[in-house]
């Protein structure tokens, strides 16, 4: 299926094994990542990592430079309109890190927020404790005894809201959890009575990123619904010829996913009018049909 607005949110990094960090043996670029529309690349060349154009090679734009970049551990998601990238980055101790880039132009690219010294990371975290998602900054820790992650779950189909979630706290206690967006268009952070929802919950769902822009009509809405549902039954049938001995887990972790695709979608419905409900089921289950299509195989047991 063509990418459009309303296409795939959940994006994992397409990662090139067998490569040194300068390259290949034969000197060629490394490439790191490809958006699902192929409009994009991310590659390493040397110490530097670029964001191409595939249309158009010469639009290059040079990633800035972060510590702890490593190309087999990290991911990328780049939003539907290839407008933003975040990134995930392996660190010490059991920590994670979030990174946002922002393609300003085909040859220019900004960390955001764009606040002086500050990454992503060192201010998602405060404003979850202020807003009293979180008891504590886990990721100031730095003695082993907390672990502190920092994880991509989704877009919204009009790019305006990134969706990620925090995990921290006691390595042998329970973790403490919480979603929270960054919006692109006010670029701040933002907590809606959605994710609060989330965050209160104790049980295992599936969740989205709530678009800001007004949703499409019914008919389109279930014409992308149903080309994902076809692909999600390919991916499924592919998962299984693959599984080996996995093939139990494998069908137990897609009957546990449909679970948690319906108790998402009794939460998300119950926050919208009646008259909106249809076109939110129909984006919701869009959506995270999406993500599990772009899930590794690995990851659906």
């Amino acid at each position: 299926m063509s990418r459009n607005l309303y296409a795939p949110v959940v994006l994992i990094a397409s990662l090139v094994t067998g490569f040194s960090a300068t390259g290949n043996a034969e000197g060629r670029p490394e490439v790191l990542y490809t958006s699902p529309d192929g409009a994009i690349r991310i590659e390493r060349s040397g110490g530097n990592a670029w964001v191409i154009s595939t249309k158009d090679p010469t639009q290059r734009a040079k990633m800035p430079p972060l510590e702890g970049i490593s190309p087999v551990d990290d991911e990328y998601h780049s939003s539907p309109n290839n407008e933003w990238i975040f990134g995930t980055r392996h660190m010490a101790h059991g920590f994670s890190n979030g990174d946002l880039f922002h393609r300003v132009g085909a040859e220019r690219i900004e960390v955001m927020p764009a606040e002086k010294e500050k990454e992503f990371n060192d201010l998602v975290w405060p404003y979850c404790v202020k807003q009293g998602a979180l008891k504590a900054n886990y990721s100031m820790e730095e003695d082993g005894a907390d672990t502190a992650f920092t994880g991509f779950i989704a877009w919204s189909l009009d790019s305006s809201r990134l969706l990620v979630k925090l995990s921290g706290g006691n390595r042998h206690g329970t973790l403490h959890d919480c979603y929270v967006y960054f919006n692109t268009r006010t670029k701040s952070f933002e907590i809606t009575d959605y994710l609060r929802r989330l965050n209160k919950s104790k049980w295992a769902v599936a969740d989205c990123a709530e678009p800001t822009d007004p949703l499409p009509g019914e008919a389109e809405l279930k014409t992308r619904l149903d080309a994902l549902d076809q692909q999600l039954n390919n991916k499924y049938a592919d998962v299984l010829a693959h599984a080996g001995e996995g093939v139990t887990l494998a069908r137990e972790g897609q009957r546990k996913w449909i679970k948690y695709r319906d108790e998402g979608a009794k939460l998300y419905l119950s926050l919208f009018p009646q008259a909106e409900r249809e076109r939110r089921r129909l984006q919701f289950l869009g959506d995270v049909t999406a993500a599990r299509i772009d899930m590794p195989p690995e990851e659906w047991e």
